[in-house]
């Protein structure tokens, strides 16, 4: 994994190969293969803390299932994209609690949206303020 922005997906030979024969043996409802391949992108472009973010456990693990990867295995923890984007990671970092926003102890709105840097900031700020209360 690179952050080549040159390369839709970075694969190593094996996990391509994986990945290759899970569409070709798939069974089921097709969104959900289609929807596996695009939370690799995504997960490849922002870092699978971010897919942790975006999904509750069981649609991460379905994903995971269908596509017969780890996407711990084929992902970064979090890209420099991931840190500048989401709304949701900047704001576990804020809180230092990412595994309890994940788990739904900690209820972060917006957790799952992707914004430009400014946006982040004013969602963390707001987090800020709301918790000196």
């Amino acid at each position: 994994m690179t952050d080549n922005p040159k390369q839709l997906l970075v694969l190593n030979e094996e996990d391509e190969q994986t990945i290759l024969h899970q569409m070709r043996e798939f069974r089921g409802i097709g969104t959900t293969l289609e929807s596996a391949l695009g939370a690799l992108i995504l997960g490849q472009y922002f870092g699978w803390r971010v897919l942790k973010l975006l999904h509750n456990p069981a649609t991460y693990r379905r994903y995971e299932k269908a596509l017969g990867i780890e996407f711990k295995n084929v992902c970064p923890e979090i890209t420099e994209m991931g840190k500048k984007k989401s709304i949701g990671y900047a704001i576990t970092e804020k809180l230092g609690s990412f595994w309890a926003v994940v788990m739904g102890k900690r209820k972060v709105p917006e957790k799952g949206m992707i914004a430009n840097k400014e946006e982040v900031n004013k969602a963390v700020d707001q987090i800020d303020k709301e918790e000196k209360k």
